[in-house]
């Protein structure tokens, strides 16, 4: 019982552990709506000719239209990007100033700062192969916004850090936190 009881140290830093979660996020939304663009525009004609024929002479649907609107909504996720990114900043603020931590974590900090470095250097390489392959460059050019925040996940990462660091050593002689 006394195991279960114990703490371990990425659990009680867990506001760095926020940060990975900050990572993939990031890296996973933008490449899947980069395949999900990709592949609606892929399977687009073959869907209005397959619902174009289905109709019956007297329908009155415009099926172009409707999934005209529809690719439009996916390449819009890039507009609505920054918001994402406000909200995760948002998520990293708030776990931040519910744990209180030591100024000796700091090292350790460092040293999880440097693997979420080297995390979001990784994603950040293979979100810019994937999107430049003739497969989906066109597809890419649709989401500009995103591709900026993916590109420089390394730079978001560090500001993240950051913002962790400045709210947990701050807080570090507080009689409150979550510990």
């Amino acid at each position: 019982m006394e195991i279960l009881k114990r703490k371990s140290i990425i659990q009680r830093n867990s506001d760095f552990g926020a940060m990975f979660v900050v990572i993939v996020i990031i890296f996973a939304f933008a490449l899947v709506m980069l395949i999900l663009s990709y592949a609606f525009g892929q399977i687009k004609p073959k869907l209005i000719k397959g619902l174009t024929s289905s109709q019956g002479e007297d329908a009155n649907a415009n099926v172009t239209a409707m999934l005209d609107k529809s690719g439009v909504a996916l390449t819009r996720i890039n507009v609505l990007y920054p918001l994402l990114i406000a909200g995760l900043f948002g998520y990293v603020f708030i776990s931040a100033l519910f744990f209180k931590s030591h100024p000796a974590f700091f090292f350790i900090g460092i040293m999880i700062l440097g693997v979420a470095l080297i995390i979001g250097a990784v994603f950040s390489n293979v979100y810019e192969r994937i999107s430049t392959t003739d497969t989906f460059a066109d597809t890419a050019d649709d989401f500009s916004i995103m591709e900026l925040f993916v590109k420089n996940l390394p730079l978001l990462t560090l500001i993240f850090f950051v913002a962790i660091a400045i709210i947990a050593w701050t807080r570090a002689g507080d009689a409150g936190g979550g510990m």
